[in-house]
């Protein structure tokens, strides 16, 4: 929840010059004053309050703060919930948020991150492989004013080896044990298992474990409407889903020496091109970065001062086959066989224009029949014999994935086999659907990161009850193995890349369908702390380094003492 209380006074008194062409309510605002944390041992952690309701984390128009510092950016909405661990709320607008609002012992450039912690080390001596000691700063904490501890390392080793649809589980799975101590609980050992040398990427976006299940029982579920305690720059103030937007407000608890100096961005859901357009024309929007429809790059194109990039972003869209509901390897690759790639790409994204097209490896193509030439599928209609029906699976709240399996199942229709759709959220399907073998095909997107961590658990052996990473399912010693030696750092990352694609492609256990694409869109209104007026401001993981930018018919703020 926000937290109400004023910052204490400052020596120094802000006043700034409200001056705005754009509908922009402008004026400058103190630096982040922290109170001091208050003294509570991590064993004094609550239970999981339950979740609460869209309502209660809405705010009204007549709520909003004025005379502040404030900015709108346009970006894809919130589908699922704000956890940047799940496969089923990974988003770009998510990855932004948590960026924004939840600490990381790693940053972005994968260094240590020195805000948070006095020192990060290896010990000499450890009980396991290794052992890592983190010793997280006195002042670092929440922004109910609860200290960062050992206890949200420990909440979040818990969630990642035990929920299914987590993302990049591997690295967490390293881990024999944490062991919490010193004052406040400041001092975090982590004994890992296994060698792994990119044990540094590991605890990023740590969850508030204050507020939250001691066993992480809920962490599939407990940042379903909202993140509530932040300890980054900004924090989420509301979420109103029936209108597409959510603020965040700039954290005062926030300890570092650069708070940010915007003090509210409102994230509204893009809509259409024409409406994003004219709102970026006007420079009610400073920034937009979205899924692009067909016209988008053409009409954001022609808008006067307004610059665009389009790029790719870092998520395929395919279809996971099940290794563990009773499709065989011949009957995978007679189901790989009946997926047309660029008609279900172009159905996804709904669009044509601006369409990144997977290209999948080289497979064989089936018998074919002598009478119509069309593919035997002599597996597929034996089960089919025997009353099987392709189950195949999406989020029910991703448009993208459930359109392709809509059209996936019709595909496999019109050739005679069998299919229907199954619509639910990623946690049942990769907790229940799949472990059970009543999913055949999951159609969803998947995190290409490259990492060890990401390779790794493409291939190895998962938990049965904490299916991710490895979503079919296919499991042998041989490829366990490889996991491992790929984890340890014993394979380059090009050849292990390479190993794993290739398990992947001769078992048929991932179709790739389409590579994200996403246009940005910068008015100048902001831009990159240090940087020129009018430079390119970054995407949203870069706003708590955003300022006002100088544009043409607007005047930045000035104090008292400028004038």
């Amino acid at each position: 929840m926000a937290q109400r209380r004023a910052p204490r006074a400052r020596s120094r008194r802000c006043t700034a010059a409200v001056l705005s062409a754009f509908g922009l309510a402008l004026a400058s605002a103190c630096a982040a004053d922290p109170g001091p944390p208050p003294l509570i041992e991590p064993e004094e952690r609550t239970a999981a309050p339950e979740s609460t309701s869209n309502e209660e984390t809405t705010t009204s128009a007549e709520e909003q703060p004025s005379g502040r510092r404030q900015v709108q950016v346009a970006l894809d909405p919130v589908r699922a919930g704000f956890n940047p661990h799940l496969a089923g709320d990974e988003s770009a607008v998510v990855q932004g948020i948590a960026d924004l609002v939840l600490p990381s012992a790693v940053r972005a450039d994968g260094t240590t991150d020195p805000t948070l912690f006095e020192g990060v080390s290896q010990l000499a001596l450890s009980p396991a492989a290794f052992t890592v000691r983190y010793v997280i700063k006195p002042e670092a904490q929440w922004s109910d004013g609860t200290p960062i501890t050992g206890a949200d390392f420990t909440y979040l080793w818990r969630g990642m080896t035990t929920t299914a649809g987590a993302i990049e589980p591997a690295g967490y799975r390293a881990i024999a044990d944490i062991r919490v101590s010193g004052q406040g609980g400041k001092v975090v050992d982590v004994d890992f298992a296994q060698p792994f040398p990119q044990w540094r990427l590991l605890f990023r976006h740590l969850l508030p474990s204050h507020l939250l299940a001691p066993d992480a029982g809920d962490f599939a579920y407990a940042l379903r409407n909202t993140v509530p305690a932040s300890a980054g720059r900004y924090q989420v103030r509301s979420v109103d889903r029936p209108h597409g937007t959510v603020t965040l407000h700039r954290n005062d608890r926030y300890w570092g020496d650069d708070p940010a100096t915007i003090d509210v961005i409102t994230l509204v859901t893009a809509r259409e091109t024409t409406q994003i357009a004219d709102q970026l024309r006007s420079r009610q929007l400073a920034f937009a970065d979205l899924a692009p429809q067909d016209s988008t790059t053409d009409v954001l194109g022609l808008v006067p001062g307004l610059e665009t990039r389009t790029y790719t972003g870092p998520r395929t869209l395919g279809a996971t086959i099940s290794a563990t509901s009773g499709l065989d390897a011949e009957a995978r690759s007679e189901v790989r066989s009946l997926i047309d790639v660029p008609a279900l790409a172009h159905i996804a994204a709904r669009r044509s224009a601006d369409l990144d097209v997977a290209t999948p490896a080289p497979t064989s193509t089936p018998a074919t029949t002598a009478a119509t030439g069309a593919p035997e599928l002599a597996t597929l209609r034996a089960l089919a014999v025997k009353g099987k029906t392709l189950r195949v699976a999406a989020d029910a709240a991703d448009p993208a994935a459930s359109a392709a399996a809509k059209s996936l199942v019709d595909m496999l229709n019109r050739s005679g086999v069998a299919a229907r759709v199954l619509s639910n959220d990623v946690p049942a399907i990769a907790g229940r659907g799949l472990p059970d073998g009543d999913v055949d095909v999951l159609v969803g997107w998947r995190l290409e990161s490259g990492t060890a961590a990401s390779l790794a658990g493409r291939i190895a052996c998962p938990p049965d009850a904490a299916r991710a990473g490895n979503l079919s399912g296919y499991c042998t010693a041989a490829n366990d193995a490889l996991a491992s030696s790929i984890l340890a750092g014993d394979i380059p990352q090009a050849q292990a890349q390479a190993l794993v694609d290739d398990v992947e492609q001769q078992q048929a256990l991932w179709v790739p369908v389409l590579h994200e694409t996403r246009v940005a869109a910068s008015t100048g209104v902001v831009t990159a702390a240090g940087a020129p007026p009018g430079a390119w401001p970054g995407g949203l993981s870069s706003a708590a380094t955003w300022r006002m930018g100088d544009t043409v018919g607007r005047r930045t703020l000035i104090s008292e003492e400028d004038l």
